[in-house]
């Protein structure tokens, strides 16, 4: 199954809340104490986010976190390979490992191909999904 780890809910989660603060900046105090996230990891992630090229900071007594790229213009498994890294199935998926044949396996097995075209199906359908598309601005929550 594919599932989120909490890291990553919690960068769309703040993504979300700073998107929504406009040009106003939202410190990791702000964020956590919003939606009840422990600090430690919100600010943690929320410099993974500033690595990663989407959010900048702003020192000073009033300072936080803006957006630094367009929600719009980011997708989902561009987001989730930032934050997760690449975006494989199985472990025979991943290029790497399929280029070095190291699955124990890989003599006996019938679907890696099938396994390496499902994953490229999924990571292609992440591709189509911007990051503004989950948050509803209405209501200002994700709708993952």
């Amino acid at each position: 199954m594919l599932k989120f780890n909490r890291t990553t809910e919690y960068a769309l989660i703040a993504l979300q809340h700073i998107q929504l603060k406009g040009v106003l900046p939202a410190s990791a105090r702000e964020i956590a104490e919003s939606y009840g996230l422990p600090f430690e990891i919100t600010a943690k992630t929320l410099l993974k986010l500033k690595d990663a090229g989407l959010v900048q900071s702003a020192c000073g007594a009033r300072g936080g976190y803006v957006l630094d790229r367009v929600l719009s213009e980011v997708s989902l498994g561009e987001f989730l390979e930032m934050m997760e890294g690449p975006l494989d199935l199985v472990l025979c998926a991943s290029k790497e490992h399929w280029d070095l044949g190291d699955c124990e396996y890989s003599g006996r097995c019938g679907i890696r191909s099938t396994m390496g075209r499902l994953n490229q199906k999924v990571s292609h359908f992440l591709k189509q999904i911007v990051l503004s598309d989950l948050i509803d601005p209405e209501k200002g929550r994700v709708l993952v």
